[in-house]
């Protein structure tokens, strides 16, 4: 009788080990899952912080873009450069910059000068320029691929989209995009309108001059 008892005792506290060993297997999935649980919020976590960082990343080298490109490239022409064209002096107050996806042109007031109101550069290496005036003759809507222009037929050169720069003064209301469009003719004129997204249309016309018509007076450094 005493053999079945210690056998039945043996049995009971075996039930129990066992008992205990797989309570003890189940605590420690559950602790595994839970720490596994929090290494992927935590992984989300990091991936949400990268999302965060990369997007502020690209915020700033967005506002980076949108700084830099007046101080890119070649010198071309500058606010608060003075030019000399025939008799005149030619004050660069401000200027108005098109990019897209590069430079476009640079359109500087040029107030109280005699020959013209607005001096356009448009190539980088300001080879190509251009002494302009407010137009008026551009009707409302669309910019046309051709129209009469002081009696002259001008034809679409080219025509985008663009961001928007600024700096100096004497300048019109823009905003940060526009569209623009430029039409010329074989003799030189050429016709600048630029639609802003949310401001008044600039519609500039005037005459094509090479740089070796214009000098830049001492403290610039145009290449001649």
């Amino acid at each position: 009788m005493m053999v079945v008892e210690l056998l039945v005792g043996a049995g009971l506290v075996m039930a129990g080990a066992a008992a205990a060993r797989v309570l003890l297997r189940r605590r420690e999935l559950l602790e595994d899952e839970a720490e596994g649980d929090e290494e992927a919020e935590g992984s989300a976590d990091g991936d949400g912080e990268k999302a965060n960082a990369a997007s502020k990343s690209k915020k700033t080298k967005k506002k980076e873009r949108r700084r830099s490109p007046l101080d890119r490239g070649p010198r071309g022409l500058r606010v608060g450069d003075v030019l000399l064209y025939a008799d005149t002096e030619l004050w660069l107050a401000g200027l108005i910059q098109l990019d897209e996806e590069g430079f476009v042109l640079r359109v500087f007031p040029s107030p109280g000068g005699t020959r013209a109101e607005w001096v356009a550069q448009l190539d980088e290496p300001a080879k190509d320029l251009a002494t302009l005036e407010a137009c008026d003759e551009v009707p409302g809507g669309a910019v046309p691929e051709a129209l009469p222009i002081g009696g002259r037929h001008l034809t679409l050169e080219r025509r985008g989209h663009a961001d928007v720069f600024t700096d100096g003064e004497h300048l019109p209301r823009t905003t940060d995009r526009a569209r623009y469009t430029l039409l010329s003719d074989a003799g030189g004129r050429i016709l600048i309108v630029v639609d802003f997204d949310k401001a008044p249309r600039l519609a500039l016309v005037g005459d094509r001059v090479g740089a070796h018509m214009i000098d830049l007076l001492p403290g610039g450094d145009l290449e001649d």
